[in-house]
């Protein structure tokens, strides 16, 4: 696979049972820079016909890849995750360039997160195990954990390596393959870490699919042979999500946006809450996460003065091209406030 630089349009393969390939329909779409406004790459425009290929792909290489001993799986994803801290600058970058958050505040500490979720996940495969009970002389009851098979991973572009770790490595590490579709607006350090993990993995064992929702998770999360569906992103996918899991009555994991208020009192009137705010609500990663605090509540008795604190520290942010590192906003924040007045009781 070429690897995108972050100035010129590259095309970008995907990869499917170990192959780097275009899709079935021959489309492209267009990856941008959201700060420069410039396209970065062009990326397959999958379809349901390049799914059956990934998930065929999968079925084909489980039986050998749950046959492998964990702790051989393992090594395998620590070792993926030494090649991600090896390069993890690299990777930041790539990060920053299609997504917008900053490389200093966002970008750099996602690509060191990868490295870490596969080193974990590679070092705790081999505690795989199951029960034993003794329900009495000579009689043994025992479990024994066995892995699904083809698991269907979606992910969004706010935090594209950090969700695609979690997903790729807890579905390698229990000797599950894996057909991960990845953001639409934001495939390209994925299908960067893809590229390292080809390298290290027998091929079929993780197959990277890029393209739209539509054309490539709706039939990806229908697909008779994917036998686990793992999403993240909105509620109004994942209740699709999980409707198609119900249909097939597969399991699924979903991790889904919300609504977190942070309340403050009179008694938390001080900098070290507005920090806290202000980490909470993910003001550096522009609001775009879905554990983001995304109503803020104050006392009446504070309203002000917290509000001037916290108005204070956010002028102080650089906002600008998020490969500059001195930037810690890349997009220009408005804070609105209102004030509400306390109705009596009847």
């Amino acid at each position: 696979m070429s690897t995108p630089t972050l100035t010129t349009a590259t095309k970008v393969s995907q990869l499917i049972g170990g192959q780097w390939v275009p899709a079935d329909s021959g489309n492209l779409i267009e990856v941008e820079n959201p700060a420069r406004r410039e396209v970065l790459a062009l990326i397959p425009d999958s379809g349901a016909a390049d799914v059956d290929r990934a998930v065929a792909a999968a079925k084909a290489a489980f039986g050998p890849w749950k046959a492998l001993p964990a702790r051989d799986r393992g090594a395998l994803l620590i070792k993926i995750g030494d090649t991600i801290a090896e390069n993890s600058e690299k990777l930041a970058r790539i990060i920053a360039s299609e997504t917008g958050n900053a490389l200093r505040t966002q970008a750099r500490g996602e690509a060191a997160s990868g490295a870490d979720i596969f080193r974990f996940y590679g070092q705790i495969a081999s505690e795989q195990k199951g029960e034993t009970l003794p329900f009495g002389e000579n009689l043994v009851s025992y479990t024994v954990r066995e892995p699904l098979g083809v698991v269907g991973g979606i992910v969004p572009w706010n935090a594209p390596v950090t969700l695609s770790s979690l997903k790729i490595a807890m579905a390698l590490a229990m000797g599950n393959t894996l057909v991960l579709k990845t953001a639409e607006l934001a495939p390209l350090a994925v299908l960067q870490l893809a590229e390292w993990a080809h390298e290290i993995l027998p091929a079929g064992v993780l197959n990277v699919l890029t393209g739209s929702g539509q054309k490539v998770g709706v039939p990806l999360s229908k697909h008779p042979d994917v036998a686990k569906l793992t999403f993240t992103g909105s509620t109004g996918v994942g209740k699709e999500i999980l409707a198609a899991a119900a249909d097939r009555i597969v399991p699924v994991t979903l991790e889904l946006g919300g609504k977190s208020p942070a309340i403050v009192f009179p008694d938390s009137d001080d900098d070290a809450t507005v920090d806290g705010v202000i980490s909470g609500m993910r003001f550096t990663r522009q609001g775009q996460s879905c554990t983001a605090g995304s109503r803020l509540y104050l006392h009446e008795d504070i309203f002000d003065s917290f509000l001037e604190k916290l108005k204070t520290k956010l002028a102080a942010f650089t906002i600008g091209d998020p490969l500059n590192g001195a930037t810690r906003l890349e997009l220009h924040l408005a804070l609105k406030a209102r004030r509400w007045t306390r109705r009596p009781r009847i």
